[in-house]
């Protein structure tokens, strides 16, 4: 259904996003394909937005499963917390 796709993908309402934005994407989803965040990706960069952040997984889907993935990702949340929410 290509009206459910458009509500739910972020690239249609990537003016709204607001910062801070952390991205954490799995390079083999079959869900959300990698394709999606890297055109998520270029559109933010053309709306000139800023404090955002992309972290790629290669070999992740759409749930982590390897620890080093969810170490990574709990870090980088934990410093977006740190860093915004003083």
């Amino acid at each position: 259904d290509s009206l459910a796709y458009r509500r739910s993908s972020p690239i249609y309402h990537a003016e709204g996003l607001a910062k801070p934005l952390l991205i954490c994407h799995g390079m083999i989803d079959t869900n959300v394909h990698f394709q999606d965040v890297v055109r998520l990706a270029q559109r933010l960069i053309e709306l000139g937005k800023a404090d955002w952040e992309l972290a790629v997984y290669p070999l992740e889907g759409h749930g982590f499963r390897e620890p080093s993935s969810w170490s990574d990702e709990y870090r980088r949340i934990f410093k977006l917390f740190q860093r915004h929410l003083k």
